[in-house]
């Protein structure tokens, strides 16, 4: 829903709807940020007033959990028929690309806990890969939260560096002052694409020759 479509809402008769709140505040977040997001804001595009959200979502908290489930809701879908490897792989990068596709997304999901159905369906679907991989009890639990972990952390990161120019990094590096990094491949650190999947791959690798292991 756009800011500029709720316009309408000026004039609501009726009640507001949860989704419609949600989609509004996914809206403004989009426009100007996470921090921009207040319930009074949101009461002006909605053309409601206070209590009418707070029959709906208790506090901010609640709706900013709401938010993450709308977030992750873009992330669900059947999975390939392939080996568990792959398949974390394909959830990874939807999960990814749907915390990419809004505005401060990771902040959202990664403040959020929620025991709704987007987010239950992410984590079953990951655990369901693990335990195929020969994952059990709490390391089943240990590797879907250190793949959940590492796509938020990697959205997160690039989600805060819209706009750095890799030519600036390498300007920073002086050869006297940081001998390793001045002669590496450091803005590298901006193909995010590449960084992701091959953070992914080490990952479960990782997890691929630990169970090997058998420790």
């Amino acid at each position: 829903m756009s800011i500029q479509g709720s316009a309408e809402a000026r004039t609501r008769k009726g009640p507001v709807r949860a989704d419609t709140v949600v989609d509004t505040a996914l809206a403004l977040v989009n426009l100007g940020g996470l921090e921009s997001l207040t319930m009074r804001r949101l009461c002006d595009a909605l053309g409601t007033q206070p209590p009418a959200l707070y029959r709906l979502f208790h506090d901010k908290d609640a709706l900013l959990d709401a938010m993450a489930d709308a977030v992750l809701a873009s992330a669900l879908g059947p999975l390939p028929e392939a080996g568990w490897e792959d398949r974390v792989a394909v959830l990874a990068g939807r999960l990814r690309a749907a915390l990419l596709g809004q505005r401060d997304g990771a902040r959202i999901v990664g403040g959020s806990y929620t025991t709704r159905q987007p987010t239950l369906t992410v984590a079953d679907s990951l655990l369901g890969a693990m335990e195929e991989a020969g994952c059990a009890g709490e390391e089943a639990v240990w590797a879907i939260t250190t793949v959940f972990s590492y796509v938020l952390g990697e959205v997160l990161e690039q989600q805060g560096r819209i706009g750095v120019d890799p030519e600036d990094v390498r300007a920073a590096l002086s050869a006297e002052d940081y001998p390793h990094l001045a002669h590496s491949a450091l803005p590298s650190m901006l193909d995010f694409d590449a960084r992701f999947a091959f953070g992914l791959r080490m990952i479960t690798t990782g997890i691929r020759e630990e169970l090997a292991s058998g420790r």
